[in-house]
């Protein structure tokens, strides 16, 4: 009998809980034909917790209506809380009343009685896999947070000493940015691995019912292959994007933003910010639209503004509690030698009183702990001491309006 592995030479272990037998005992040997070690079989909510905290288990079957006074749905809140533990409801349940209550155990799966086997097996996978991702995201998250407290600290204290450099206050800017491109990655990498999970288990199943052939598995591997390559190249553009440079060279401005919102769309889309661009006509196009500068550096400067600007909506959002939707409006002007880039958001604005200072060094309107307030300084350091430019702010009456002016290239 094949094993369901979890980890390497260990099978997935399963906690069931059902307060009817014959259905239990049944679900167990399905449960173990499949290759799947079933640690315990409990009756009620108050067993389950206690067995799941002994046990251990990798992944918890749950029926709701249970025996006791705690129901299944609590039993499982308690368990994906304390232990963080993956629930799946198996349940005849349909009542849009208790389906609602069981979305807030946040279950990975929700399958009705009776249920096909190929659909329990499916579940059960998705469960486990998208478990183990997410466990992965928070650990790497809470790796980077504590990398980025770290930073920080260090980088205040070289300022206090009057030994900070530039060269250092870019470097650390750029490593703290790495904690939401790394969720900006998980967005774009979890579409691309649903659809390998579901092509890998199309493929099991074409197996069973004789319908793999050459060309169909041919047509898998392509699909496969081609979700691979997407979020190879991903990894590829982060890796390039904080890759330090430091010669002056020509670049085009244009690449140079797209390069950034490559990166940023995807989060940006998942916090409802949309992003609006506006480039020069076909005949400014004609003209050169390029900077001799440092094209890291300006590509720092473009993310750290887009980045104030999300902040700014978000924290909009929470002060009046609304689900408005965020936007961002980026343009480049060609005005005679020199080239604007202007980025208009909806967000709070910039209160007058404080305008003045939003470029001093770790002044920030965020609360306390939420910014390092270097990310504008050094964005104005960048533009007006390393590329002989002009950074500036307004208020335009829903938000601010960052512009940066930077001579055109010859």
């Amino acid at each position: 009998m094949c094993q369901r592995q979890w980890e390497e030479g260990v099978s997935a272990k399963i906690l069931v809980v059902e307060d009817e037998w014959i259905i239990a005992a049944n679900l167990k040997s399905t449960l173990e034909e499949l290759g799947y070690a079933v640690v315990a079989i409990v009756t009620t909510g108050e067993a389950a917790v206690e067995s799941a905290r002994l046990q251990t288990p990798d992944l918890v079957l749950m029926d709701i209506t249970l025996k006791g006074s705690m129901d299944g749905i609590e039993a499982a809140t308690k368990i994906y809380n304390e232990l963080n533990i993956p629930i799946i409801y198996v349940t005849s349940h349909v009542d849009e009343r208790v389906i609602k209550r069981a979305k807030t155990s946040k279950p990975f799966a929700y399958l009705i009685k009776p249920y096909e086997k190929a659909s329990l097996i499916s579940s059960i996978e998705m469960a486990l896999y998208n478990h183990r991702i997410d466990k992965e995201l928070q650990e790497k998250t809470l790796q980077l947070e504590e990398l980025n407290r770290n930073l920080e600290h260090r980088v205040k204290e070289e300022v206090e000493k009057g030994r900070q450099q530039e060269y250092m206050l870019i470097h650390q800017s750029k490593l703290a940015s790495m904690g939401e491109m790394i969720g900006a990655i998980a967005h774009q990498w979890r579409q691309p691995l649903n659809i390998i999970g579901l092509l890998i288990q199309d493929l099991e199943e074409a197996y069973q019912f004789g319908e793999m052939d050459s060309e169909y598995l041919k047509k898998m591997v392509n699909e496969a292959m081609a979700n691979l390559n997407n979020m190879s190249n991903t990894i590829a553009e982060f890796r390039n994007f904080f890759k330090p440079k430091h010669e002056k060279t020509t670049f085009n401005v244009i690449k140079s933003v797209e390069k950034v919102l490559a990166l940023l769309r995807t989060q940006f889309e998942n916090y409802n910010i949309q992003i609006n661009v506006a480039y020069p006509s076909c005949n400014q196009l004609n003209n050169s639209i390029s900077i001799f500068g440092y094209v890291d550096e300006f590509q720092q400067v473009v993310l750290n503004v887009l980045n104030n600007a999300k902040d700014s909506i978000l924290t909009k959002r929470g002060k009046h509690a609304t689900n408005e939707k965020g936007e961002i409006e980026l343009s480049l002007l060609l005005v005679k030698d020199k080239i604007l880039l202007i980025i208009k958001d909806n967000g709070t604005g910039v209160p007058e009183e404080i305008k003045d200072r939003i470029f001093e060094p770790y002044f920030s309107t965020k609360q306390e702990g939420d910014g390092t307030g270097i990310g504008l300084y050094m964005s104005k350091m960048i533009i007006e001491n390393h590329m002989g430019g002009k950074m500036y702010v307004e208020n335009n009456g829903n938000g601010a309006t960052f512009t940066v002016e930077l001579k055109k290239d010859r």
